[in-house]
C-alpha cells in the first residue's frame, strides 16, 4: 500500500548523495552525526584515507541538550585551508554568511555542573519550608572549583594569616574588596606563596590539590592558572632563605592599611571556608563532639585506637585572643557530627561503580598520568563513551552515581538502560551493606577516606545533589520497554522494597504482632524550654503532607504556572517517596498496568505501589483516590489464568491488605465493592489440601503457600475490624485441613515443611483474632453478654471445641517425629536427621501462633468479675482447661522442682535458642516463650478460681497422680526455680542488648537518607532491623514476666538477694523502656505500672536510707514517708508520664482528606508549607485510631536516655494557671526527685559492672535538670523531704565530677567539660540569666540554691556559659549570696584550676571589682571573691608574652586606678597581692614561671606602670602597708 507510506520531503538546495560499493569504506569513522556534510556533494569520491577521528564518533550517543558540531576536532587544524572541509556548495549562495562564521562554530556548550554543596541538603533537612528561597540563596557559593582570582586569593589569604597582628583588633578600611582582587591578581609576587595551598597542614584546609588541579584543567590556558603554575615553579626553585628574604621584602612594600585588609580578609575566608560545612544542627539535630568520637560507626574524624593516652588538656588553657577564641569555639562544632558525615557523603560524589555496583577503587592510568575521570570523562560527556575510545569497554573506568543519573537522560535507549541498571545495582548493593551493617575504614591509609562507606553512599544517591528522583520519573514515561522495566527496578531499590518487606514479614509472623508502622522518614520537633529543653519532642514528618499534592487529571492547568520541578525536587530531597507522588507516578504506575506489561514489569510496580502504601497516610490514600488504579489492580489478579499462582498474584493481595490496613474505611470499601472476595476465592476451594501442594511440585507449592498466607492476612485484618466474621463457618471446612499435624516425615522428604507450616501458622494467627470477637465463657452462661456495636459481628463458642482439639494436637510434641527429638524429648528420635534452619523457624512460628491461640480461647474463658460468682469460685471450668494444663506438664514443657531431667525442659530449649546468635530464630524462640507463660499463667489462675477448696475436692487431691497435683498447685508455682533462672538470664541480655543497640535517631530522625524504612539508612538498618525486633520481643516477654511471676514486694523488709533482684528488675525496667517503640507503647505502660507500684516505692526509700548510712558524706533523713506518700507518688508520677511520653497527638480534620487528592487546587495554591521545628504542634484533639497502622508522627517513642527526669524539667510557667494544676505540678516535681535518687543508687546494689540506663546519662543533663527546678520557685526547697533528697542529689553529682576530674587528671587525660550549651540548646545563655534572676528574686542566699548557681562558675563548664552566669549575677549585684568555695557542689580545685586565661572573663572579673559587685563578697568569704582573688591572682603574677602581656598590663592599671579612687578596695587589692596558692596536684601549678614572693610582685607592678606617677604613688602606698 503505497499511500500509506510515509515519504520525507526533500530539502530544497541539498543535492542527494550517491555513493558507490567502492566508496563505501570511506565513510567509517566520517560519519559526523546531525551535523553537516563537510565534502562538496558533487565532487567524486576521493581515495579512502586513514579515520578523521570526530567529535563524537559513531555509533554515538549524544545528550538531548547538546547541540550541533560543525567540524571535527583534531588538535588545533585549520579548516579554511583543507579541501576536505570546503563549506562552498557547487550552485549555492551563501546569502546570511553563514559559511564564513560556520568555521568558528563552536559546540553548544553545557551549564557548568556545580560540585556538591551539603548547605543545601542541610536545609532541606531542616525543613525550611520555603526551600526554593533557601536554593536560591545558596547558588552563588554553590561552586568551590571557580577559577577566577581563586589561586591568588587563597594565597592572599595565606599570607595575611601569616603577617596577622594577635594584639590589633579588625578594623574596616577604605579598601574595597574589588581593590584587594586587582591587587592579588595584578601586582601580587611569587614569592608570597610560600604555603601553597597543598602544603596546607590545617585539618579543615581550604583546598588541596585535588581541587586546584581540578580548578586549573576547568579554567584552561586562563590567565590565572598561567600565574599559578609560573608561582609553583617559581617557589620550587626558591630556597627557604630566598622565600623568607621575598616576604620580608613584600612586607616593606605594602601599606598598613592594605595589610589590615589582608588581615581581615584572611580571617572572613578562613572561616568561611573552615566552617562552610558546620552550620550547627539544633535542638535534637545539634550532636556533641564527644558523641562524635564515640559513635565509631558514623565519624571520620577520630582515633580508634583508645591505647595512647591523650594530652591533658582542660577548656581555655591556652593563651588566645578574644578571636581565637571564637575560632576554637566555632573548632568545637566543626567536631560535630553532621561535619564528619558531611566529608563522609562529599567523597561520594567522585566514588566509581562498576556495571554490577560494584565500587571501584583504583583509578586507571593514561600515558599521560592522568587518572581517566580527568581526562575527559565528566557527567558531560558521559554519553560519548562509545567501544572505540574506550579500547571495547565503555565500563571499565566506572561510573558515579551523578554520571549514571546523567546517562538515563541519554538519547540511545540502551545507554539509558544500562544507567539504570546500574543505578539499581549500586542502591541494591547499598542498602543490603547497611543492614549487614558493613562498614569498614582503615585510619592509618594515606587516604583519608579510604573504605566502603554504603551508609554515605546511599545518603548521596538519594540526597538533593544527583537528583534522583527526577530522572526515575522521568525514565518512567520512556517509550522503551526495556528503559520502563530497568527504571521500575531502580525504583524499587530506592523505595528499598524487598528489604522492608523482610522486615514486615518476619513481624507478621511473630504470635505478638499487633500493628505494623508506617516507613516515611522522620524527624524530632526542636526541644523547648517548657519541657527543660529535653529531647524526644513529637516526631514529624520530614515532608510535610500537605505538599504531597498528588495531581490527577481533574486538577487541570489551572495551577500551572505555580508548580514548578524545583518544588518537587525539594519535596523528593525532603522524602524520595513523597516527592515521586508528588511528580506524578501513581498516574503513570495505573496506565502502565492497564497497557498489560510483562511479568517483571507488573511486578516491580505492584512493589512500588505496596511501598507507597506502607509510606504514610497521606500516600496511602492517593492511592486510594487514584482513578482506577485498585480497581486496575484488582482485576489484574482475576484477567489472568484462575488457576495460575504468580508473585504478581500474591503481591496484588499484598496491597489491598496493606491498603486495607491504612484505614477501616477502606477495608469497609473492599468488601462493599467485591474486591475482599475476588482476591480471596481460593479459600473456598476445599480441595486445595495438604496433597494437592505437595503434588504441584516445589515451585508451585512454594507460591501457592505465600498466597494462601496473604489472603488469611488480608481475612485478618478484616476481622480485627469486626468484619467477614461470619465467613468464618463458610471457610472452617477449607482451612480446618490446616489445623491438624501434618505428615512431618512426607513434608521433609519432598522439602515442603516450611510452605505447610507456614498456612498452618498464619491460620492460627487468623484464629488467634477470632477468638478475641468470642464473648467471655462465663458471661455466655449467665446470659449476660453485652450487645455488640452494629457494624461489627461475633463468633459463638461451638465453633471452637474442633480447633481446640486440633492445636492440643500440636502440644503434644512428644509424638511429633522430628520435633520430639529437636527439643530434647527423647533420648534417639528414630535417627532423624536434624532440622535446619527454615525448618526450624517454621516450626517455632507454628508452635508459637498455637500457644498463643490457646492464651487467647483461656483468657476468653476468665471470668471478668468474680464478685458475681457465689463465693467468688467458679463452680466448674471447662474440659479443655485442665486438658491443656495436663498435655503441658506431661510433654515436659516446663522443669518442675525435685525432678531431674537430663535433657531439658521445652523451656530451656527454647530459651537456648533465644540466645542464639541467628536473630530470626531468636525471635521466634521469645514468642514461644511468651505464649507458654501466658498459657501456664491463664491455666493457673483459671484453677485456683475453681472451688478447690471444699472437702470434696480435698479428698480427691489425696489420691490425685503426680501431673495433677502439679495442675492443682499450680504448673508456674511447681516450676519457680526455672522460671526465676529464665527471668535473671532475659534480664542480662536485655540490659546487654540495650547498651548494644545502634543509636535510633541520627541528626534528631530516624536515619541520615531520606528513603523508607530500612532507607533511612541508620547503621544496620536502626529501627528497621532484626536486632531491634529481637529487643522489643524480649521486652514483650519481660513485661509479661513482670506481671505473672511477681518478685517479693509485699514483704515489709527484703534480704541483700531479694533487695538486688528487685534493683536489677528496676534497671532492667528502665533498659527496656529504651527498647519501647511507636507499636509498643503498651509495654511501657506496664513498665511503668511495675515501677511505680506502692511496694517497689517502698524498697526503693529503703535503699536509699542504706546508701546513705554507707556512703561517707551523706547525712541520714530524719524523717519518714508514710504510706500516702508513697500513693501520692505512684499516681503523679504515673500520670506524668504516660501523659508525656504516651499522649499522641492528631491534627484537627478542617475538610475531608479524602477529597485532598481530588479536587481542583486554586491558583498559588500549590506553594510549599514549612515544617516549624521550633515548637511542637499546638494542643490538638486525641481522636481514636480507626488504623491497623502506627505513624512515627505526632507521638515521642523512641524515648531519649534521659526520660525520667522530665518529671523535673517541666517548667509551669503558664499565666492564670489552675490552683490545683499547680499543684499537681509541684507534686510530681517532688515526686521526680525521689524518683531519681531511687535509681541513682541502684548501681550500688549491683554486683557486677552491669550496663546502667541512669549512669548513662550525663551528668550535665541531670545537673540541668536540678536547675529546672529552681526556675518555679523555692517551693520544692522549701518542703523538708524534699529538701534532703535535692541535697543528696547534688551530693551525689558533686561526687561524679570529682572522680571524672581527679581520675582523668592523674591519667593525664581530658578532663571532660560540661558542656551545656553545646549538650542541651544553644541558647543556654538565656537560660541562665532566667536562673539568675530567680535566684536573686526567691534565694535569700538558700545554701542549696546557691550551690546549684555556682556550678556553673566551675572550671569545667564553657566559657560562653560562665560568663553569662558571672555578668548576670554582677549585675543583679547577687554575687555574695554564692556560698564559699569549700561549701559548693564540688571540690574547690575544680573551680580554682587551670587558672583563667579568658579576656572576657578576666575583663568581667575585673568589672565586676571595680563597680563594687564584689565588695560584699569580699566580706562573706562568698565563692565568688575566690574565684576573682584566685584567677588574677595566678594570672597577673606570672611571665607572659605576647597578647597575654598586654592583658595583664590594662587589668593592673585599671585595678590601680580604682584603689586611687576608692580607698576602701585596699583590703581587697592587698588579698590579691599576697594571695598564695594551695598546693595542688597539678604539676603546672609550681611552674617557675609563676612569681610568689611580695617583693617580686610589687616590683612586677611598678614595672608595669610604665613610669606613671600617680600609678606608682598607689604602688609606693601598697609596699609600705605590705611591710606593716
Amino acid at each position: 500500500m503505497e499511500g500509506t507510506k510515509n515519504h520525507k520531503s526533500k530539502i530544497l538546495g541539498v543535492t542527494p548523495l550517491h555513493v558507490s560499493e567502492d566508496d563505501a569504506g570511506s565513510l567509517v569513522g566520517g560519519i559526523i552525526e546531525k551535523g553537516f556534510s563537510d565534502n562538496q556533494q558533487t565532487r567524486p569520491m576521493t581515495p579512502p584515507s586513514a579515520p578523521r577521528p570526530s567529535v563524537l564518533s559513531f555509533p554515538v550517543a549524544r545528550h538531548r541538550s547538546d547541540g550541533p558540531h560543525w567540524a571535527p576536532k583534531v588538535g588545533k587544524f585549520k579548516v579554511d585551508n583543507d579541501d576536505d572541509f570546503d563549506l562552498c556548495m557547487d550552485g549555492e549562495e551563501d546569502f546570511n554568511g553563514s559559511d564564513l562564521t560556520a568555521n568558528l562554530a563552536n559546540p553548544v556548550q553545557r551549564k557548568e555542573k556545580r560540585s556538591l554543596d551539603l548547605r543545601r541538603w542541610q536545609g532541606i533537612l531542616k525543613n525550611d519550608g520555603s526551600s526554593l528561597r533557601h536554593w536560591k540563596g545558596n547558588k552563588s557559593n554553590s561552586n568551590p572549583l571557580r577559577v577566577s582570582n581563586k589561586v591568588n586569593e587563597v594565597s592572599c589569604d595565606i599570607i595575611g594569616a601569616q603577617i596577622y597582628d594577635m594584639e590589633e583588633k579588625l578594623c574596616h578600611t577604605s579598601y574595597s574588596s574589588r581593590e584587594v582582587e586587582q591587587f592579588t591578581a595584578n601586582d601580587m609576587s611569587p614569592s608570597l606563596l610560600n604555603d601553597t595551598p597543598g602544603n596546607i597542614k590545617d585539618p579543615f584546609q581550604m583546598a588541596t590539590d585535588d581541587e586546584f588541579l581540578d580548578a586549573s584543567q576547568v579554567g584552561g590556558n586562563s590567565l590565572e592558572s598561567q600565574i599559578d603554575a609560573e608561582n609553583r615553579a617559581r617557589l620550587l626553585k626558591m630556597s627557604a632563605d630566598e622565600i623568607a628574604e621575598a616576604q620580608a621584602e613584600i612586607m616593606t612594600k605594602l601599606s598598613p592599611d592594605l595589610i589590615k585588609a589582608l588581615k581581615r580578609r584572611s580571617q572572613e575566608k578562613a572561616n568561611k571556608l573552615k566552617f562552610s560545612l558546620s552550620d550547627t544542627a539544633t535542638g535534637g539535630e545539634t550532636v556533641s563532639a564527644q558523641h562524635a568520637e564515640k559513635s565509631s560507626n558514623v565519624s571520620v574524624n577520630f582515633d580508634f585506637s583508645n591505647s595512647h593516652k591523650r594530652e591533658r588538656e582542660v577548656p581555655g588553657d591556652k593563651h588566645t585572643s578574644k578571636e581565637n577564641k571564637v575560632t576554637q569555639d566555632m573548632d568545637k562544632k566543626d567536631n560535630s557530627l553532621w561535619n564528619a558525615w558531611s566529608k563522609r557523603v562529599e567523597h561520594v560524589q567522585n566514588l566509581r561503580f562498576s556495571l554490577d555496583g560494584n565500587m571501584i577503587h583504583s583509578n586507571i592510568i593514561d600515558g599521560t598520568g592522568n587518572t581517566l575521570s580527568q581526562n575527559g570523562y565528566s557527567t558531560d560527556t558521559v554519553s560519548e563513551r562509545d567501544f572505540l575510545r574506550t579500547e571495547g569497554d565503555p565500563g571499565a573506568v566506572g561510573y558515579t552515581i551523578t554520571e549514571a543519573v546523567a546517562l538515563t537522560r541519554s538519547v540511545v535507549p540502551g545507554q539509558r538502560t544500562l544507567a539504570l541498571h546500574l543505578i539499581a545495582a549500586v542502591l541494591g548493593r547499598a542498602i543490603f551493606s547497611i543492614c549487614q551493617n558493613q562498614f569498614s575504614f582503615t585510619s592509618n591509609s594515606a587516604d583519608a577516606y579510604a573504605f566502603d562507606d554504603w551508609e554515605a553512599i546511599w545518603a548521596f544517591a538519594l540526597g538533593p545533589e544527583p537528583e534522583l528522583a527526577l530522572s526515575l520519573r522521568m525514565s518512567l514515561d520512556d517509550n522503551h520497554n526495556s528503559v520502563i522495566l530497568a527504571c521500575a527496578k531502580a525504583i524499587q531499590c530506592a523505595l528499598s522494597c524487598d528489604m522492608n518487606e523482610i522486615i514486615f514479614d518476619i513481624s507478621e509472623n511473630a504470635s505478638t504482632h499487633s500493628n505494623d508502622v508506617f516507613t516515611a522518614p522522620v524527624f524530632r520537633s526542636r526541644p523547648d524550654i517548657n519541657v527543660g529543653f529535653l529531647r524526644g519532642g513529637f516526631w514529624k514528618y520530614s515532608a510535610k503532607p500537605s505538599n504531597i499534592d498528588f495531581i490527577g487529571e481533574e486538577s487541570g492547568d489551572e495551577s500551572a504556572g505555580e508548580r514548578t520541578i524545583q518544588d518537587d525536587l525539594v519535596v523528593a530531597g525532603q522524602d524520595i517517596a513523597a516527592g515521586l507522588i508528588r511528580m506524578g507516578i501513581l498516574p503513570r504506575i495505573c496506565y502502565l498496568i492497564e497497557t498489560d506489561p510483562s511479568a517483571p514489569l507488573e511486578e516491580c510496580l505492584i512493589s512500588i505501589l505496596i511501598a507507597i502504601a506502607r509510606h504514610s497516610p497521606t500516600c496511602a490514600a492517593a492511592i486510594m483516590n487514584c482513578e482506577r488504579l485498585v480497581q486496575t489492580v484488582a482485576n489484574r489478579f482475576t484477567l489472568k489464568e484462575h488457576m495460575e499462582i504468580n508473585p504478581c498474584k500474591i503481591k496484588i493481595v499484598k496491597l489491598i491488605k496493606v491498603l486495607a490496613c491504612f484505614e477501616k474505611k477502606s477495608c469497609l470499601t473492599f468488601i462493599k465493592n467485591g474486591i475482599f472476595r475476588q482476591v480471596t476465592w481460593h479459600l473456598y476451594r476445599y480441595s486445595f489440601s495438604l496433597d494437592h501442594l505437595i503434588k504441584s511440585g516445589k515451585e508451585v507449592g512454594k507460591y501457592s503457600s505465600a498466597l494462601l498466607v496473604e489472603q488469611l492476612r488480608f481475612w485478618k485484618v478484616c476481622v480485627r475490624y469486626g468484619y467477614c466474621i461470619s465467613d468464618f463457618s463458610d471457610l472452617f471446612a477449607s482451612i480446618c485441613i490446616w489445623l491438624s499435624v501434618p505428615n512431618v516425615e512426607l513434608l521433609i522428604e519432598n522439602d515442603m515443611m516450611s510452605e505447610c507450616f507456614a498456612i498452618t501458622k498464619e491460620v492460627y494467627l487468623l484464629l488467634d483474632v477470632l477468638v478475641g470477637r468470642l464473648p467471655n465463657f462465663y458471661s455466655v452462661m449467665h446470659e449476660t453478654v453485652e450487645n455488640t456495636t452494629q457494624d461489627t459481628e461475633s463468633l459463638s463458642w461451638s465453633h471452637m471445641g474442633p480447633v481446640i482439639d486440633h492445636a492440643l494436637e500440636w502440644i503434644h510434641v512428644k509424638t511429633i517425629p522430628y520435633v520430639s527429638g529437636f527439643f530434647g524429648l527423647q533420648a534417639k528420635d528414630g535417627g532423624y536427621r536434624s532440622l535446619q534452619d527454615p525448618e526450624v523457624n517454621s516450626l517455632l512460628q507454628v508452635i508459637s501462633s498455637v500457644l498463643s491461640f490457646l492464651s487467647s480461647v483461656l483468657k476468653a474463658v476468665i471470668p471478668v468479675d468474680t464478685t458475681r460468682l457465689p463465693n467468688g469460685n467458679l463452680p466448674w471450668i471447662p474440659e479443655f482447661v485442665p486438658k491443656i494444663g495436663l498435655e503441658i506438664i506431661r510433654n515436659g514443657y516446663m522443669g518442675f522442682f525435685g525432678e531431674c531431667n537430663i535433657n531439658g525442659s521445652v523451656l530451656e530449649h527454647l530459651f537456648h535458642l533465644r540466645l542464639r546468635n541467628r536473630q530470626e530464630i531468636a525471635i521466634y524462640s521469645t514468642c514461644c516463650l511468651q505464649g507458654l507463660i501466658q498459657v501456664v499463667a491463664s491455666i493457673d489462675k483459671l484453677i485456683q478460681h475453681a472451688n478447690l477448696k471444699s472437702h470434696e475436692a480435698l479428698s480427691k487431691y489425696l489420691i490425685l497422680s503426680r501431673d495433677e497435683k502439679v495442675l492443682a498447685d499450680g504448673i508456674l508455682k511447681s516450676s519457680m526455680v526455672e522460671v526465676r533462672g529464665t527471668l535473671t538470664t532475659l534480664m542480662t541480655s536485655i540490659i546487654n542488648g540495650c547498651q548494644n543497640m545502634h543509636p535510633i535517631e541520627v541528626f534528631g530522625r530516624g536515619g541520615p537518607a531520606p528513603g523508607v524504612g530500612v532507607g533511612w539508612g541508620a547503621s544496620g538498618g536502626g529501627y528497621w532491623s532484626l536486632k531491634t525486633l529481637l529487643a522489643q520481643q524480649d521486652a514483650r516477654l519481660f513485661t509479661y514476666l513482670l506481671k505473672v511471676f511477681e518478685i517479693s514486694t509485699a514483704k515489709d523488709s527484703l534480704d541483700a538477694d531479694e533487695m538486688g533482684c528487685l534493683m536489677q528488675s528496676i534497671n532492667c525496667t528502665l533498659a527496656a523502656s529504651l527498647i519501647v517503640g511507636p507499636g509498643n507503647s503498651s509495654v511501657f505502660y506496664k513498665l511503668l505500672n511495675f515501677i511505680f507500684q506502692v511496694p517497689v516505692l517502698k524498697h526503693l526509700d529503703f535503699g536509699i536510707r542504706q546508701f546513705l548510712c554507707l556512703r561517707k558524706g551523706f547525712k541520714p533523713f530524719g524523717w519518714n514517708y508514710e504510706e500516702e506518700d508513697y500513693l501520692l507518688f505512684a499516681n503523679v508520677l504515673t500520670a506524668h508520664f504516660k501523659n508525656r511520653w504516651l499522649s499522641a497527638k492528631k491534627k484537627l480534620k478542617a475538610k475531608k482528606e479524602t477529597n485532598h487528592f481530588s479536587h481542583k487546587t486554586k491558583k498559588g495554591g500549590h506553594r510549599l508549607e514549612t515544617i516549624h521545628e521550633d515548637v511542637d504542634p499546638p494542643n490538638m484533639i486525641i481522636q481514636e485510631s480507626t488504623s491497623l497502622m502506627m505513624e512515627w508522627a505526632y507521638q515521642r517513642l523512641h524515648l531519649p536516655a534521659h526520660w525520667f527526669l522530665s518529671a523535673i524539667s517541666t517548667i509551669h510557667l503558664e499565666k492564670n494557671a489552675n490552683p490545683s494544676a499547680s499543684h499537681n505540678s509541684i507534686e510530681v516535681t517532688k515526686g521526680g526527685l525521689f524518683f531519681l535518687l531511687c535509681i541513682e543508687v541502684i548501681p550500688a546494689f549491683s554486683t557486677s559492672e552491669a550496663f546502667s540506663p541512669v549512669k548513662s546519662v550525663p551528668v550535665v543533663w541531670k545537673l540541668h535538670a536540678l536547675s529546672v527546678v529552681l526556675l518555679f520557685g523555692m517551693y520544692v526547697l522549701e518542703d523538708e523531704k524534699s529538701r534532703d533528697i535535692y541535697e543528696s542529689l547534688q551530693k551525689v553529682y558533686g561526687e561524679i565530677l570529682d572522680d571524672n576530674f581527679f581520675s582523668n587528671l592523674s591519667d593525664n587525660l581530658v578532663v571532660e567539660p560540661l558542656k551545656f550549651e553545646s549538650d542541651i540548646h544553644e541558647n543556654y545563655s538565656t537560660f541562665m540569666e532566667i536562673l539568675v534572676e530567680q535566684f536573686a528574686a526567691e534565694s535569700y542566699g538558700d545554701i542549696l540554691f546557691g550551690r546549684q548557681v555556682a556550678i556553673y562558675l566551675n572550671r569545667s563548664v564553657e566559657t560562653s556559659v560562665r560568663l553569662t552566669t558571672w555578668n548576670a549575677l554582677s549585675n543583679a549585684r547577687v554575687l555574695e549570696l554564692l556560698p564559699p568555695l569549700d561549701e559548693c557542689l564540688t571540690k574547690a580545685e575544680s573551680y580554682l584550676e587551670p587558672v583563667e586565661d579568658d579576656e572576657r572573663i578576666l575583663e568581667a572579673y575585673v568589672k565586676s571589682w571595680v563597680s563594687g559587685a564584689l565588695d560584699k563578697a569580699a566580706t562573706r568569704n562568698s565563692a565568688a571573691f575566690s574565684l576573682v582573688l584566685h584567677h588574677l591572682s595566678c594570672f597577673i603574677f606570672q611571665n607572659l608574652a605576647g597578647d597575654m602581656l598586654s592583658l595583664r598590663n590594662k587589668l593592673v592599671k585599671f585595678l590601680l586606678r580604682d584603689y586611687s579612687h576608692k580607698q576602701q578596695h585596699e583590703g581587697m587589692l592587698l588579698k590579691l597581692i599576697e594571695y598564695k596558692k594551695k598546693a595542688m596536684i597539678m604539676s603546672e601549678f609550681e611552674s617557675p614561671h609563676y612569681i610568689s614572693g611580695i617583693d617580686k610582685r610589687l616590683q612586677l607592678l611598678k614595672e608595669i606602670c610604665q613610669g606613671n606617677s600617680s600609678l606608682m604613688v598607689v604602688v609606693e602606698k601598697l609596699n609600705s602597708l605590705s611591710l606593716h
